[in-house]
Order: structure tokens, then C-alpha cells, then sequence
């Protein structure tokens, strides 16, 4: 797991419903052909760094710059372990944060005083505050994985992995030979409204020992964009303060 809506941001920086029938991490052998669901998932997290070095990153920072039609937003993300987060978003001018303090959310635009997030956008932020993907602890954050056959991408075959946590889903694209994600389509419901998105990742790059996809470009709701990562570092010292709600940095 950059805000039109809450989520839509998040989703740029970043299905029919299908029941779930394993986790991975509990011996699950759902196979498809020769291989399973947790052989799948653990050949993608050796592809993208292996479990130690993910779980052993304390700090991730990134400067991505996003076009979404004839607007160009660039974006600077903090994170820190568990659960701390902090956006930083410069768009046709004005400039926005929003941070998750590690229970709260807030948002602050230009100068004004930091407001509080109500507790449904918090909660979502608390979502995406997560600092591991689902993929390293699926069950502790309430996701459920599923090994869905297999799809062409880019000319490609790719294993459909289904993640589904309550009503929304999330199918990652995790090519055949690379075993990097390549496409994700995710759907769902946020504030009553239904969304559906699809992100095609591409040019991945070792980042401290670390492969992150540095182009990213999407489609959502009849319109494209693209995200281009400028800057990424991980395990960098970042202030306590960053994660406290203040008006954006100059």
C-alpha cells in the first residue's frame, strides 16, 4: 500500500468478491499444476528481497511524481515501523499532508491547523499504514489468499494471486518466470461507492537490497495516470516529529 477521496490517493501511491480458502503461512497447498499457494508466495518475496531483509527494514522513504491527465502531483512518503506514516503532496500549487501518528489520522492543507481524520478515513489510513505487505503476515492483518489459475499480461503468463480482506479484493499478477508483480486490480467499496482500479508495474530496481517497481501506471474509473518513483531509500533516519500533525515542509 496515494486524495481526491481518501482512498484514491492511496490506491495511486499503490475484483468481484472471491471467497477465500487458505492463508499463506499456515501450510497451505492449494496447487495449481505443480505449484502451491505458499510456494508461490514465497518465491515472489524471495524475487523482491527474501522475508529477512523486508522484515528487517525499519524505515522507508520515497519521492514518486504522479500524472493523472494534465495534473502532475509529486509526493514524498515517510514510513517507520509498526505502524507510522506521513504524505507529503504538492499539487497544482497547494500543498497537503497526511500522517498516521500510530492511532490517528490527520490531515493538513496549505497553512492551516492540522485537522483530524473522521474514524472512516483514519481507518483507512491505519490500513495503509501497515509498514509489511500483507503478503509477509497475511492473517495478522486480516487477509485471505487464494492461487486463481493463471493469466497472460504483457504477452506473459502470470500467477493469479486473490487477496480479500472483508468486501474488497485485490488480484496480484505475479509473472511466471521473474516472480515480480506485474498488474494488480483491486475493487471494492469506500464511503458507499464502489471502486476499481488497475496498476501495470514495471522498471524494478534494487533499492538497498530491496527490488521496488520505479513505474507504475494505472486506470481507474475511465481515466489513466502514471507514477514515476524520482527517489527511494530505505532504513534512512526519519524524526519522530515527521509522524506528529504539522503544516507541510517547505
Amino acid at each position: 500500500m496515494l486524495r481526491k477521496s481518501l482512498v484514491s490517493s492511496f490506491l495511486a501511491l499503490g475484483l468481484t468478491f472471491v471467497p477465500a480458502i487458505a492463508a499463506a503461512g499456515e501450510g497451505a497447498e492449494c496447487h495449481q499444476g505443480q505449484l502451491s499457494l505458499q510456494t508461490l508466495v514465497d518465491k515472489h518475496l524471495k524475487a523482491v528481497g527474501g522475508k529477512e531483509r523486508l522484515k528487517a527494514a525499519k524505515s522507508f522513504q520515497v519521492t514518486t511524481v504522479t500524472r493523472d491527465g494534465e495534473t502532475v502531483t509529486t509526493t514524498t512518503v515517510q514510513r517507520a515501523r509498526p505502524n507510522l506514516v506521513r504524505y507529503d503532496m504538492e499539487k497544482n500549487g497547494t500543498r497537503t499532508s497526511k500522517v498516521f501518528d500510530g492511532q490517528q489520522g490527520w490531515m493538513v492543507e496549505g497553512s492551516a491547523a492540522p485537522q483530524r481524520l473522521d474514524k472512516e478515513k483514519s481507518a483507512t489510513m491505519a490500513e495503509y499504514a501497515a509498514f509489511d505487505d500483507a503478503l509477509l503476515d497475511p492473517k495478522a492483518q486480516g487477509v485471505a489468499l487464494k492461487l486463481d489459475g493463471v493469466e497472460q499480461v504483457n504477452g506473459a503468463p502470470a500467477h493469479r494471486l486473490v487477496l480479500t480482506r472483508g468486501g474488497n479484493t485485490e488480484v496480484r499478477f505475479i509473472d511466471q518466470q521473474s516472480f515480480l508483480e506485474v498488474r494488480r486490480t483491486s475493487t471494492g467499496t469506500h464511503e458507499g461507492k464502489a471502486y476499481n482500479k488497475t496498476a501495470f508495474f514495471s522498471d524494478y530496481r534494487d533499492v538497498d537490497g530491496i527490488k521496488l517497481s520505479h513505474r507504475v501506471q494505472w486506470e481507474a474509473d475511465g481515466k489513466k495516470g502514471e507514477k514515476v518513483i524520482q527517489s527511494a531509500h530505505y532504513d534512512a533516519p526519519i524524526e519522530a516529529s515527521v509522524f506528529k500533525p504539522a503544516a507541510p515542509r517547505s
